[in-house]
């Protein structure tokens, strides 16, 4: 019978493990789908310094790596026009007085990094009459052409391809020029060695542009990296884009990208030449603030694709076939047998004493189905009503159902109060209340009661507290996404779950809570054994 055991024991661990391993290695599918998390909450507000009737400012425009939606812009009393030329795009509001109010911009965007690695050789010598202003060269001092001249020379031989002048203009600027933000003149620049990303970038527009390749400087907004960092104001950067092969490529001298522009970064203007007035804190007050999406971070459609394509057993029998209802639905069960494996390690290998067996499980639910702050507060305030009733409804004796009704009701009562609360109150939200939450944490009312008055309040509170840290414990796989598309991606692992719980099932050894309970026996057996051994 043992070895009947150990054998199903060992297939129903084992065997989903070689299903994905068969899944990723012969179907070469991916067990989660592909990561979206590149998708932000972008915020702009502006207002003109002076007495202005109208002003510009750029906005982002879709292009390569920029998808742009829910385009908002709100000013009131104002009219917007919105001018996209091929380039970029510039909003200008205007109004018959002077504009005293801040005017905003927000939309989703999602950002993808742009890559070209292998940038072939270019031998144009024609451009397109639309590229010939990203051909004209500045004025210089005599002394700074000079000096770029002296340069040219030093770093190009001269019979180059137009791809390999660029890079080794490149080079130069990005590893000879150090970054200096005080010094914002090309002419310090070149004496000093140093200079400022926007000088960096413009030094380079200049030598690109000297070597008759179509060169600009592109205004961007680098994201902000933390999570939390909503609230921090984000400032403009610059690098530069080339025309070669038909095609801008990206070049940031500033932070070592050639050919490349990661997905943190936001093209604001294509040309900054043609805003550099326009967005001047001398004439302009703007903040920028960027946040991440709160959306599913993981892009279901493209994956279904990809089971559908590999047209296999496991496409036939794929989650991701069913309708995006039931989807939802068996995204959040399929974690429900993790937790009781979680539930099952505490009660049958540490001894974490909990109220039955899957009240942790229900009281997870609860907290997902509203949130964990929101469900622990209320869950506090039932558990007390609780309390509070036995001591009152003991003097009238009453039967355990009209009982259970009447706590029922003060908790309907509750819920009435919270919701008039929340209406007055602008940051309550009234989204946490649903039937089926009140339900779960209304019915562990009797089982509290029962058990005070069978074990007392302490032996009661205690186990009070061990559910609630299981339920944590089950909250916390629920908070980790990654886990949960883990599971519904590969339901198989419901076996290994299964197996491992015949594991925990067939223990019967010594809880770890045991040891610490019987600790004194266990010194005095010790000191017994060791009194025992001294006599003679």
């Amino acid at each position: 019978m043992r070895k009947t055991i150990f054998i199903i024991t060992t297939l129903l661990i084992f065997a989903p493990m070689g299903m994905l391993l068969y899944k990723s290695q012969v179907l070469n599918l991916s067990l989660l789908p592909e990561m979206v998390d590149d998708v932000w909450n972008f915020h702009l507000t502006a207002r003109p310094k002076g007495d202005k009737t109208n002003f510009s400012f750029p906005i982002p425009k879709p292009g390569p790596g920029i998808k742009i939606s829910d385009e908002r812009i709100r000013s009131k009393n104002f009219e917007v026009f919105i001018d996209s030329n091929s380039d970029s795009t510039l909003a200008t509001w205007s109004a018959k007085e002077p504009i005293k109010q801040r005017v905003t911009y927000s939309a989703r965007i999602d950002l993808k990094p742009l890559f070209y690695k292998n940038i072939p050789k270019d031998f144009t010598e024609v451009y397109p009459k639309g590229l010939s202003r990203y051909l004209k060269v500045p004025t210089l001092l005599p002394e700074d052409n000079a000096a770029i001249e002296h340069l040219e020379k030093a770093i190009l031989e001269g019979s180059e391809d137009k791809t390999g002048v660029i890079r080794k203009i490149y080079y130069y600027v990005e590893e000879e020029i150090q970054r200096h933000t005080n010094i914002k003149t090309i002419h310090e620049t070149l004496n000093t060695g140093k200079g400022s990303p926007l000088i960096k970038a413009r030094l380079f527009n200049i030598m690109a542009r000297r070597q008759k390749v179509p060169s600009r400087i592109v205004v961007m907004v680098r994201m902000p990296k933390k999570e939390n960092a909503e609230h921090q104001k984000l400032s403009f950067t610059f690098a530069n884009e080339v025309f070669l092969n038909n095609k801008w490529i990206p070049i940031d001298t500033n932070r070592g990208f050639f050919g490349e522009r990661p997905d943190n970064f936001m093209v604001i203007h294509r040309n900054y030449e043609e805003v550099e007035k326009i967005i001047s804190k001398k004439k302009v007050s703007y903040a920028i603030q960027a946040e991440r999406a709160r959306i599913n971070r993981y892009n279901k459609a493209e994956f279904k694709k990809e089971v559908v394509k590999s047209d296999s057993i496991f496409s036939r029998f794929s989650l991701y076939r069913l309708p995006l209802p039931l989807q939802t639905m068996f995204t959040t069960i399929l974690l429900i047998p993790v937790g009781t494996l979680v539930l099952s390690l505490a009660r049958n290998i540490i001894g974490i004493p909990t109220f039955g067996i899957f009240t942790p499980i229900l009281l997870t639910l609860f907290f997902k189905e509203t949130s964990f702050g929101f469900g622990l507060l209320f869950f506090s305030v039932v558990v007390a009503i609780g309390i509070g009733q036995r001591y009152v409804l003991d003097k009238f004796y009453l039967l355990a159902v009209p009982r259970l009704s009447i706590i029922l009701t003060l908790v309907i009562m509750l819920m009435i109060g919270y919701s008039l609360f929340s209406t007055d109150i602008a940051f309550v939200s009234q989204k946490h209340l649903a039937f089926f939450p009140i339900v779960i944490v209304t019915t562990n009312i009797e089982r509290l009661s029962i058990m005070i008055t069978e074990e007392g309040v302490f032996n009661t509170l205690k186990t009070l507290f061990g559910t609630l840290v299981i339920s944590v414990l089950g909250y916390s796989l629920y908070s980790i996404h990654a886990l949960e598309m883990f599971m519904f991606t590969n339901p198989e692992l419901l076996f290994t779950i299964i197996g491992l719980l015949i594991l925990i099932g067939k223990y019967k050894g010594y809880r770890l809570s045991e040891f610490l309970r019987f600790r004194d026996l266990v010194r005095q057996k010790k000191k017994l054994e060791s009194a025992s051994n001294d006599l003679p």
